[in-house]
């Protein structure tokens, strides 16, 4: 059985309280593996249901704030003797 929904016209994701590793893995661009991992560790926010692991939207845009890196021009790295 669903959860009640206040509205018809919000989307399922809108309403959804907490991801498993797997959904959680494809919002933020990782993988399970490396949620589970970091989380494990306490590296990153999660919440625990007994053994599994589960991420809230607000753990999401944690985790992407703290892995964010900036975008800017690369220099071209020169090789020996040129």
């Amino acid at each position: 059985m669903q959860p009640a929904r206040s509205g018809d016209s919000a989307s399922p994701e809108a309403e959804q309280l907490l991801y498993t590793p797997d959904e959680a893995a494809s919002l933020v661009a990782v993988t399970a593996h490396w949620l589970i991992s970091r989380a494990r560790k306490g590296e990153i926010p999660h919440h625990r249901l007994g053994k599994l692991y589960r991420f809230g939207r607000e753990d999401l845009e944690a985790i992407k704030q703290m892995h964010a890196q900036p975008v800017g021009k690369k220099g071209r790295r020169s090789r020996r003797g040129e």
